[in-house]
């Protein structure tokens, strides 16, 4: 009898997953030294990790809460946990860089890139709607990807009513939201939507939610795949370093694999390479990581070389502290912001739900004295 409800493949990814990104960010700050052009040449790809997270958030949510959101009640906490779980730390980023806006218009700091903090996108920003309408990347700009899973949360109840009736028509929902992506990528001339962000960043990241949806519907059925040895760990170095020679598309669809790699190994309790690294056990920190790790490079790397006049060679000492910063910060972050915080939003949002509706008045007429 197969355990079905383990992630810890799928957590190990996450945290991997959330390092290819820090790296591949924090290469864009030395690009102008050779080695910072040589790792932006060959990390390009590592923005797809990206949509892994999406593929490992459908088939967490589905795994939590297939059939417990079905009234209006349930969808209400639903959509709450998800906020208590993403929001805090999402506005928390945001009022950094707001307020380094402010800094900006009133002299007091400098950037090289004022287009960045635009004061017109805080709307989109604080409605989480800047994966569709955001102007451009701006203020911690990785948090596009929470506007996206957002969108993802929003429909879950309904894709969840309708896996409920008919659990194929969730495989049909990947395949076809899919192919209307590509379809639209061609007849508007857009870029490969595995490159949407902020113009269509929620319908990039609704194929992979499917997709997680679709392997935690059909867990049983991967569970009994034929297992080929090592091939999660081959997949994942091969895709690391060789994936910026693949088209975009192609890429994608390798992380895709992956992920299902990662999804067969925990549906089927299989020990596999990556679990002896012990990767899982930091997957805590993942989103706390990506969240962090640009608001910290603008501290430690940007800030930091100017106070200390660095040359760019010179500079490359900031990014092994930015590193070090990043991990204690997403560690403070998470035990002693989001946490307690996701918390106490949790069990206020509770009280409210369960607090008895109060006694009807009783007037004079109806008074039992």
């Amino acid at each position: 009898m197969h355990d079905t409800d383990g992630t810890r493949h799928q957590d190990g990814l996450r945290i991997i997953a959330a390092g290819a990104v820090v790296i591949l960010h924090y290469s864009d700050y030395f690009k102008d030294v050779p080695v910072g052009r040589f790792m932006v040449a060959h990390t390009w790809h590592f923005n797809l990790f990206v949509d892994l997270f999406f593929v490992v958030s459908g088939f967490v949510i589905a795994r939590q809460y297939f059939g417990r959101v079905n009234d209006a009640a349930s969808v209400s906490r639903f959509l709450w946990r998800r906020l208590a779980r993403i929001y805090p730390l999402h506005l928390a980023t945001l009022a950094f860089y707001v307020a380094l806006a402010g800094a900006l218009h009133f002299g007091a700091a400098r950037t090289d890139n004022p287009a960045r903090y635009p004061l017109s996108d805080i709307p989109a920003q604080l409605l989480l709607l800047h994966a569709f309408v955001g102007e451009r990347l701006t203020f911690n700009f990785p948090s596009w990807s929470l506007s996206a899973e957002m969108f993802c949360y929003l429909l879950f109840p309904a894709l969840a009513l309708l896996a409920q009736r008919r659990k194929e028509a969730i495989v049909a929902l990947v395949i076809g939201t899919a192919l209307a992506n590509s379809l639209w990528a061609c007849a508007a001339g857009t870029t490969p939507w595995a490159d949407w962000i902020n113009q269509g960043g929620g319908f990039r990241a609704l194929p992979a939610f499917s997709l997680g949806m679709a392997c935690h519907l059909f867990r049983e059925q991967i569970a009994r795949w034929p297992a080929i040895p090592g091939a999660l760990a081959a997949s994942l170095l091969a895709f690391i370093l060789f994936g910026s020679l693949l088209p975009t598309m192609t890429a994608l669809l390798a992380i895709y694999v992956i992920a299902l790699l990662a999804v067969q190994a925990d549906c089927a309790s299989r020990e596999t390479l990556l679990l002896k690294f012990g990767f899982d056990r930091w997957s805590s920190l993942t989103y706390s990581c990506y969240m962090l790790h640009i608001p910290v490079a603008t501290v430690v790397i940007t800030l930091g070389s100017r106070l200390l006049s660095l040359s760019p060679n010179e500079r490359l000492i900031l990014a092994p502290v930015a590193i070090i910063v990043l991990a204690v910060a997403s560690t403070l972050s998470l035990r002693s912001f989001e946490t307690p915080l996701r918390r106490y939003l949790t069990e206020a949002f509770e009280r409210r739900a369960t607090r008895p509706a109060p006694a009807p008045a009783i007037s004079r007429q109806e008074s039992p004295r």
